[in-house]
């Protein structure tokens, strides 16, 4: 679980971007309520993020929808817990000034006087580099006192009122967040404290599944990493774990997703066991096996279909289709993951460390798969300072790496849970590889690829060989090893990733 870094925008700033609102013209249709405007500015900022060709990439990757009317009215603090992270804060002021200048431009270059200490600044700019290295990130007191006396000297009486509301606020949250009844969230990047799989179920540990050599025909260097062992059998888990924590800090009604059994699954298994009140609305495609739905039913899930094939779906209209009144929806990860590098950061930690030349994923929505890229490019510039404590890895070894997705575009594919009629994420993710590519972040061969069937059963036949418990989806990354035998070295050190199969209950394997 991660800190938030959520800001007060001053009235000032927010008065701005109602102007840029009506100069847009997407205002025109709203209301006279008190949050009618917001449903144009979600409308206007999308349109924004659209047609800026030249818009940074990692705010296109963290808001590939736009921000959702919750995060707007967070934004201009008609929401509690109220403020805007530091990439929407971005995303406003480029979207106030046309691409132009972000947060701290936008205060130098029109608050600069009476806003300058809520500046984005750079640890590095308030102490020097040396002393920065020696600072013990997990001692924030420590940190807060070196840079408290230059800050304070600085602060106008506007600015230490928004700053007070700004602790308050975030006081608030830790207070709510220490009082979530059973939830156990040691640390939040300390490796000696882990926090996955959660107690008082399970016993955390770092790594949290297991990696370990197999044998590969034609190839001496082969590892795979194996998410079956966790809780419900896949890496689903990890990410149902950041979706049970925000359902239980912010006391969430009702949740909407996608799914085709895994996710939902896992979601569900940490919302019985931690007995949290959220109701779990699941959307899922007509042609899935009804025994899975009835599976879903069984755990608690409310269970919805349709046919997914026909359009892309907006999280406003899943919520409807999910009969949603008074919750949000994740299909798209936005709400819960802003970043998009909270749902498997430690596992994503975990595949760095191995050091591997070539790394195969499953890529289904793609998540994992980005994450694992956003955390590379993060270490490649912690190197700067200080790298996050739970990497253990080799940022020169990372930066050769070629991440694989195994991806399938056929419909009828035995890796079912690769499948997408739609990925509306599909083309900033690629332009997201293709940027790392040409950054030296992460090898040249590194990309999405289509995984042909003839390989599956073969990849099966190791895993199961290996007591490996999987399914083609989950496996997938072997497959296209397979596929690519005759094109990459056999002793580079290769690091396959099991995503696993799903235990329904009653159903063992």
């Amino acid at each position: 679980m991660k800190k938030a870094s959520a800001k007060r925008i001053p009235k000032e700033i927010l008065d701005l971007i109602r102007e840029q609102l009506t100069r847009s013209g997407f205002h025109e249709s709203v209301g006279t309520g008190r949050w009618s405007f917001i449903h144009g500015l979600q409308k206007a900022v999308k349109d924004f993020i659209k047609n800026t060709q030249s818009l940074d990439p990692q705010l296109s990757l963290a808001y590939p929808q736009g921000p959702s009317e919750d995060l707007l009215r967070r934004a201009f603090n008609l929401k509690s817990p109220p403020g805007a992270t530091q990439s929407l804060r971005n995303l406003l002021s480029l979207f106030v000034t046309q691409n132009q200048l972000d947060w701290n431009g936008l205060i130098n270059d029109r608050f600069a006087s009476k806003f300058s200490s809520m500046l984005d600044v750079d640890a590095g700019d308030v102490v020097e580099q040396d002393a920065l290295k020696s600072i013990d990130p997990t001692n924030m007191e420590s940190f807060a006192n070196k840079i408290a006396s230059v800050l304070l000297q600085k602060l106008s009486g506007r600015e230490m009122d928004l700053m007070k509301e700004q602790l308050a606020d975030e006081k608030a949250i830790r207070a709510a967040t220490e009082e979530v009844a059973g939830l156990y969230v040691p640390s939040v990047n300390d490796p000696s404290k882990p926090e996955f799989p959660p107690r008082p179920f399970y016993e955390p540990r770092f790594p949290a599944s297991n990696t370990y050599r197999v044998e590969v025909p034609g190839f001496t260097n082969v590892w795979l990493k194996d998410e079956s062992t966790n809780p419900t059998g896949t890496h689903k888990a990890r990410m149902a774990w950041e979706v049970l924590i925000k359902a239980k800090q912010y006391n969430i009604k009702e949740v909407s997703i996608i799914s085709s059994g895994s996710a939902a699954a896992a979601i569900q298994h940490f919302f019985n066991l931690f007995k949290v009140n959220t109701k779990l609305k699941v959307l899922m495609d007509t042609k899935i096996n009804a025994s899975i739905k009835e599976s879903l039913r069984q755990m608690g899930c409310e269970v919805y279909e349709t046919d997914l094939s026909r359009e892309s779906l907006s999280s406003k209209e899943i919520k409807e289709l999910t009969n949603n009144k008074e919750g949000i929806d994740i299909t798209y990860r936005e709400i819960l993951d802003r970043f998009n590098d909270n749902y498997y950061d430690w596992l994503s930690y975990e595949v760095l460390n191995e050091n591997p030349t070539y790394c195969f994923v499953p890529f289904g929505t793609g998540d994992l798969f980005v994450n694992i890229l956003i955390i590379a490019e993060r270490e490649f510039n912690n190197s700067i300072y200080k790298h996050d404590p739970r990497f253990l890895g080799d940022v020169q070894k990372i930066n050769r790496c070629n991440f694989m997705g195994a991806t399938t575009r056929d419909a009828n594919s035995r890796m079912d849970k690769l499948f997408s009629y739609y990925l509306p994420s599909l083309d900033d993710y690629q332009f997201y590889i293709n940027s790392l590519i040409q950054n030296q972040r992460i090898g040249n061969l590194s990309g999405i690829l289509d995984v042909d069937e003839n390989f599956i059963e073969e990849a099966l036949d190791i895993a199961h060989k290996h007591s490996i418990r999987c399914e083609p989806s989950g496996i997938a990354g072997l497959a296209l090893l397979l596929q690519m035998k005759d094109e990459l070295p056999a002793d580079e050190k290769i690091l396959i990733i099991n995503t696993g199969s799903t235990i329904y209950p009653g159903k063992g394997n």
